[in-house]
């Protein structure tokens, strides 16, 4: 929950004054932060993850929807790939270039790799002799739930 520091004029709500549902109704009198993350008198109560998602929920919501945008542009590049390839390969282009993009042609191949699943159990010894190990940063991961896609 987010509190206020200081006491309602008007005793009208007991919380941040900008989720106060009488807001309108104060005129001057009313808080002129609309942002209760960079308001200096905003106090977030509630375990940690009520205050994050507090803090954060406007950028949560931002990151929402240029994550379903990304996914909705991703889908129609698709598309636009597959035609391309389709007319490259009917009039036989290998190569295209213009102003904005080239676009190459990659004809199917195959591709030799390593099953390092069946390695490890077959020849473990092998396995751990060649394993190589990496130190991988710390992110955040954010995905779009199946009925956003």
């Amino acid at each position: 929950m987010i509190k206020c520091k200081n006491d309602c004029p008007k005793d009208a709500f007991d919380g941040c004054c900008h989720f106060c549902p009488e807001r309108e109704k104060c005129g001057d009198d009313s808080c002129p932060i609309e942002d209760p993350n960079t308001c200096k008198d905003a106090v977030f109560t509630g375990t940690e993850l009520e205050i994050f998602n507090n803090k954060a929920a406007a950028v949560i919501q931002k990151i929402g929807i240029l994550l379903t945008q990304k996914a909705e542009i991703e889908t129609a590049e698709k598309s636009m790939r597959e035609q391309l390839e389709k007319a490259m390969d009917e009039y036989q282009i290998k190569k295209f270039d213009n102003d904005v993009i080239k676009v190459t042609y990659i004809e199917p191949s195959t591709r030799e790799s390593i099953d390092s699943a069946k390695l490890k159990a077959q020849m473990p010894e092998v396995a751990a002799k060649f394993t190589k190990r990496s130190y991988v940063k710390g992110y955040v991961k954010i995905e779009l739930k199946d009925d956003k896609k």
